[in-house]
């Protein structure tokens, strides 16, 4: 371990954040005869590095390479010059250049592979711009390169691969599915797309399978209660979903792929930058019509699925980021359309509804609107906002399911920096939604008109001390004023060495029928016993950050301890009544705890680098003394990542998960199953090949050794019978699937 006073390793620092926040490329600035041009390509291991940010010191001229790492800048002040040169993943390098006037230049710059603590800015822990080794908050960041290892349509199927969260399947017929973290259901995780918390209640049920790793530039993890800043469904943690930055997208983007499971998709996106405006349209088709009956019960193992998306986003404005977003007016868009289908087989479209064939089918219909408004820059203000419109017609076997929801989301944020390095963040927000299901649940439209206020400091205690304490009050017409407080703390003992602590409280207002897919599948009675309370956690988080040296070969170790207790929480019953779901408040307590191990190497020597993650958790409930594990929460899940170059055209990805057993429902006789799965799992392998700048070819297998858990559903010889169930749902449903597809983006 190094004492403070050690000069720091080499890593690109401010200055990367400093020529991000340039223009995409130099203005056209008229040739003077005392000024020259210059011109060149960044390279590392003799491959272009793609819009790599440059800086002439001195002269305030920035530019950014384009997609083959080719760049020029021109007017620069003749003389010697040094040019600054950054990349995320590389480190700075400093070229000499002499410049002469009137004339052009040459520059090949040499960057080099950097470790793996990136320090990339990140926005999700505190609502304001931050590096991560700065932020008090732990963020973990999922770059664009990462989601790319296991090429895939949907976020969900690109998640699962993170230490820490889990996809679980609800469904074994329509194949529903949530995002768990550390063990916590699915609606306790808050997924926010570039900032905004849109995919909440109706949309977390399918919407999030609509979302494409092609159009996201990174993700954001944070583990942990975020109500403070993001409100309801933040109690678990938060997945910030960045899209595009047209700043740094290609001119023309193709991304396609087939598999052996039927499946085709194909992503087309075209950017377009100018001095003043940015814009990015993109559009996403995925289509699988093969039926697939791998254990032989007579249903589908995957869900037959078309589904189509338009996204946009324009900036408007200044460079300079504002926010989250760049400019002084930022709009994205998006329209999804999904038609899913799930069931027997010789099911048709005539059967929707009836009780002729068993069949699960959805239409989805989705619109999203996000905006960024920040007039006053200068003053630290800005308003986001947004809207989404959100439509479910269903038939589950003979049980229609039609929902409508519209959210309104408005945030007024105030960044104030005060006096003695007080860094203050104050907003008023505004949530107005209205839902309709036609259950019993929703005799009539319910309607949530949600105003709050938050107020956080962020503050430097000492040369190695930051705080961070906030708190946020929310007013529920039902429930009154609901607080959410919370305090970050980051210790910084050592250079390579950092502890931080987290201590909040969340809360949550229960949707059952959108977010427990068992209350409208299956045969199982519906039964809410009372009026169901909020729900509310209590939870801290200790997490400890150690870079090993290594000669330049740079282990970043990561170790957390989490706890969350909740109050209120409402559980379903299966174990009553074996006809029945029960709702009701917990009587009693909920805990989820455990601790995670992850530690990650990029070799520069030699071009390997790695990852290993294992959580080990516990999660259960216990009432007058009786302790119960949670459903589908697995005892442990590890995670294993490797990557090799071969060549500066070749590599090859393998990517494998870990899957301790998990509690599964009782069922009566003669349908009884095993009550704990078995641990398992599962090993991906991808190839990519690169014969040239722009160009990837994939070829990858999935589930390479075709493991899968048997039939997940009960009584499927009697779908319309009283036994039939859907949630017995603990590993893959489905085999080996091979995968080949093609990556092509066009340089500027």
């Amino acid at each position: 371990m190094l004492p403070r006073t050690t000069n720091p390793r080499p890593r690109p620092g401010p200055l990367i954040l400093a020529i991000a926040l340039a223009l995409p490329t130099t203005p056209g600035i008229a040739r003077q005869p005392d000024t020259g041009t210059i011109h060149g390509i960044a390279v590392a291991d003799g491959a272009p590095v793609p819009h790599a940010a440059l800086e002439v010191r001195g002269a305030g001229l920035r530019a950014l390479a384009d997609a083959d790492g080719r760049f020029r800048i021109g007017g620069v002040p003749a003389g010697e010059r040094l040019l600054l040169v950054a990349a995320p993943g590389y480190t700075t390098a400093e070229v000499a250049v002499r410049v002469e006037p009137g004339k052009m230049v040459f520059v090949r710059a040499e960057l080099v592979r950097a470790p793996l603590e990136l320090n990339p800015v990140v926005v999700t822990g505190t609502m304001k711009e931050a590096f991560v080794s700065e932020s008090p908050v732990k963020v973990e960041v999922v770059t664009a390169r990462h989601l790319q290892r296991n090429a895939s349509s949907s976020l969900m199927e690109s998640v699962q691969y993170l230490n820490g969260l889990y996809q679980q399947v609800d469904c074994g017929v329509c194949y529903t599915n949530n995002i768990r973290i550390n063990g916590m259901e699915g609606p306790y995780t808050a997924v926010l797309i570039d900032g905004m918390p849109i995919m909440s209640a109706l949309a977390s049920v399918y919407g999030l399978n609509g979302i494409s790793p092609a159009f996201i530039e990174q993700l954001e993890i944070i583990k942990g209660p975020s109500s403070t800043l993001y409100g309801t469904e933040a109690m678990g943690g938060v997945v910030n979903v960045i899209t595009k930055d047209p700043r740094f997208a290609p001119r023309l983007a193709v991304d396609a792929h087939h598999t052996s499971t039927g499946e085709s998709s194909i992503n087309v996106s075209g950017a377009r930058t100018g001095e003043r405006a940015r814009g990015l349209l993109g559009v996403s088709l995925v289509h699988r019509d093969r039926f697939i009956d791998g254990n032989g019960d007579g249903f589908t193992d995957l869900p037959l699925t078309t589904r189509a998306s338009v996204f946009g986003r324009l900036d408007w404005g200044g460079a300079e980021r504002s926010g989250w977003r760049r400019g002084v007016l930022s709009l994205s868009a998006r329209g999804y359309y999904e038609d899913r289908f799930g069931g027997a087989r010789g099911w048709t479209r005539a059967d929707r509804g009836s009780g002729r064939v068993y069949g699960e089918s959805i239409e989805t219909r989705r619109f999203e609107l996000i905006g960024s408004l920040a007039p006053w820059r200068e003053r630290g203000v800005r308003a986001d906002f947004s809207y989404t419109w959100h439509e479910q017609d269903a038939a589950y076997g003979t049980t229609a399911f039609a929902a409508t929801q519209h959210v309104g989301f408005a945030n007024l944020l105030w960044d104030a920096r005060a006096v003695r390095g007080h860094d203050i963040l104050a907003g008023l927000t505004l949530r107005y939604q209205v839902y309709d299901d036609g259950t019993p649940a929703t005799p009539t439209a319910e309607r949530r008109f949600i105003p709050g206020i938050f107020f956080q400091d962020e503050f430097a205690a000492g040369p190695d001390l930051r705080l961070l304490g906030g708190l946020r009050l929310d007013h529920h017409e039902a429930h009154g004023v609901i607080p959410a407080p919370r305090l970050s703390v980051k210790w910084q003992p050592l250079l390579d060495t950092a502890l931080r602590l987290n201590l909040g409280s969340g809360f949550r207002v229960v949707s059952v029928f959108t977010e427990d897919h068992a209350a409208l599948t299956g045969a199982r009675q519906v039964v809410i016993e009372e009026a169901l309370e909020p729900e509310r956690s209590w939870s801290s988080a200790l997490n400890v950050n150690h870079v090993f040296p290594f000669g330049g070969n740079n282990m970043v170790v990561d170790v957390d301890a989490f706890y969350t207790r909740f109050g209120n929480r409402i559980v379903p019953d299966y174990d009553t009544h074996p006809d029945r779901i029960i709702y009701r408040n917990l009587r009693g307590r909920s805990v989820s705890r455990g601790v995670a191990l992850s530690f990650n190497q990029n070799f520069l020597d030699f071009p390997l680098l790695y990852s290993v993650g294992i959580t080990v958790q516990d999660v259960y409930t216990e009432t007058d003394g009786e302790r119960r594990q949670e459903l589908f929460a697995p005892d442990y899940k590890a995670t294993l990542g490797l990557s090799y170059t071969f060549t500066d055209a070749l590599t090859l990805d393998y990517t494998g998960t870990f899957v301790g057993p998990m509690r599964l429902p009782e069922y009566p006789a003669p349908y009884t199953r095993p009550t704990r799965s078995p641990a398992y799992a599962t090993h991906n392998l991808q190839a990519t090949w690169r014969p040239r700048a722009g160009v990837e070819l994939l070829a990858a297998a999935r589930n390479l050794f075709d493991f899968r858990q048997g039939s997940p559903l009960v009584a499927p010889h009697d779908p319309f019978g009283p036994d039939f169930d859907t949630a017995y749902v603990w590993g893959p449903i489905h085999g080996r699937e091979l995968l080949l597809g093609a990556r092509v983006g066009l340089s500027r």
